[in-house]
């Protein structure tokens, strides 16, 4: 097996274990999605790590490249995750080039 090919492996094992930051930002998010839903419906929430165990923050914007800039803008943030408010996550539909199956 090439060094190419086990890199390869080595990064499919460690992207099919979960990241636990964007997970607990997730169960934020689930958390509070039907008051979201409630009061900000068809905005987009900013949830934020900035690297400690406290819960994640949280911001309500308007629009999603909003959402994204804002996560950027404060070098305080470690980690952030950006998800529409609405009552179920739309699917995604994701394509590999090159993925054998």
């Amino acid at each position: 097996m090439s060094q190419l090919q086990q890199a390869q492996l080595a990064n499919m094992g460690a992207m099919a274990q979960p990241d636990a930051v964007l997970t607990r930002l997730e169960e934020r998010f689930e958390k509070l999605r039907s008051t979201l839903v409630a009061d900000h419906p068809g905005q987009w929430a900013l949830l934020i790590d900035r690297g400690s165990r406290l819960v994640p923050l949280l911001q309500v914007l308007d629009d999603e490249w909003d959402a994204i800039r804002a996560g950027y803008a404060d070098p305080a943030v470690r980690r952030f995750c950006v998800k529409p408010i609405l009552e179920a996550d739309p699917e995604l539909m994701v394509n590999s080039l090159g993925a054998r199956h």
